[in-house]
């Protein structure tokens, strides 16, 4: 891939990472036990497989590397437990659609998060996109309360969001380059905080086998690829390319298991990701126009310098 452009190579490292993790709604459906149990070994699993990679990676430095957590590594953890917990309760008790166009408000929570407590200026476009999203919700709850859907798996994948928007704004106040061994931590601590509630020699052979994909292979694999993105694109860019999540989610369970996810769903999901499309694409526009700008000045600065000298 050495021939790739940077840009090129983080627009396939995000999409691989999106479609790896697609399924994800899918191989749950697949599992026969309990909200919590699925909880449990999915926390447990890429917890353990994840802090494998890092030990591989640090070997004896490892120490050091824990050594080093501050408190947004450890608020990063605890996000990624609470995060999981209303994830899976979603899904479990509501259409997949509806619990991942819940998770697609995410950018939202974060600007309000980025809006309280980073004081960060939030811009008219985004006022009108929280205006427009919650629209959607409300039709989205509304298709739950007629009975098409559990209301509390609803509002569990937007809490959900919420707490993935929360484990985003921890990430940039971090000083630690590396986030993957809080990301492991994170599911281990899921599974200590799950435990009492579970009894997890209680798995058939053939949910574990699914738990083993999602866990070991799939769940760590998408995540390290999702964080690793960013690297080579713009923020916009890879959270309007994480949305198409929303779609492929459903489509594999529609295809696979006929999950009708209902019209309630279907136009209030439509509004929430239209709205977040165009939100993101505005963002994106407008970056551009800034880097465009500031190309043209440092061009002017550099001829009259040429000139004067």
């Amino acid at each position: 891939m050495m021939w790739v452009s940077g840009r090129a190579k983080g627009y396939l490292i995000t999409m691989i990472g999106v479609i790896a993790i697609s399924p994800d709604g899918l191989l749950t459906r697949f599992i026969s036990a309990d909200a919590m149990t699925i909880t449990f070994w999915r926390g447990l699993l890429f917890g353990l497989t994840t802090m494998l990679f890092v030990v591989l990676r640090y070997r004896l430095r490892i120490f050091i590397v824990l050594s080093r957590f501050t408190l947004p590594d450890f608020g990063i953890m605890a996000c990624y437990c609470v995060g999981n917990i209303l994830f899976i309760y979603s899904i479990t008790h509501t259409t997949v659609a509806n619990t991942l166009f819940m998770l697609s408000t995410t950018p939202i929570w974060a600007a309000l998060i980025s809006l309280i407590f980073l004081k960060e200026r939030m811009p008219r476009r985004t006022w009108v996109a929280i205006v427009a999203v919650v629209i959607g919700i409300t039709v989205i709850t509304r298709g739950a309360e007629a009975g098409s859907s559990d209301w509390f798996g609803v509002m569990a994948g937007l809490f959900a969001a919420g707490a993935l928007a929360t484990q985003f704004s921890l990430i940039r106040l971090s000083t630690t380059k590396d986030i993957l061994p809080a990301l492991g931590l994170g599911g281990i601590f899921t599974a200590l905080v799950v435990s009492p509630f579970v009894m997890p020699g209680e798995v058939s052979n053939l949910d574990f086998t699914w738990l083993l994909i999602m866990g070991v292979c799939m769940l760590p694999i998408a995540n390290a690829l999702l964080f690793v993105g960013p690297k080579y694109l713009p923020a916009s860019e890879v959270g309007l390319m994480i949305l198409l999540e929303t779609i492929l989610g459903p489509t594999w369970v529609w295809l696979v298991l006929d999950e009708n996810p209902g019209w309630y769903s279907i136009v209030g999901g439509g509004i929430v990701l239209i709205t977040l499309i165009t939100n993101t694409w505005l963002a994106l526009r407008e970056e551009n126009k800034i880097t465009s700008s500031v190309g043209l000045a440092d061009s002017e600065t550099n001829a009259i310098r040429r000139h004067t000298v």
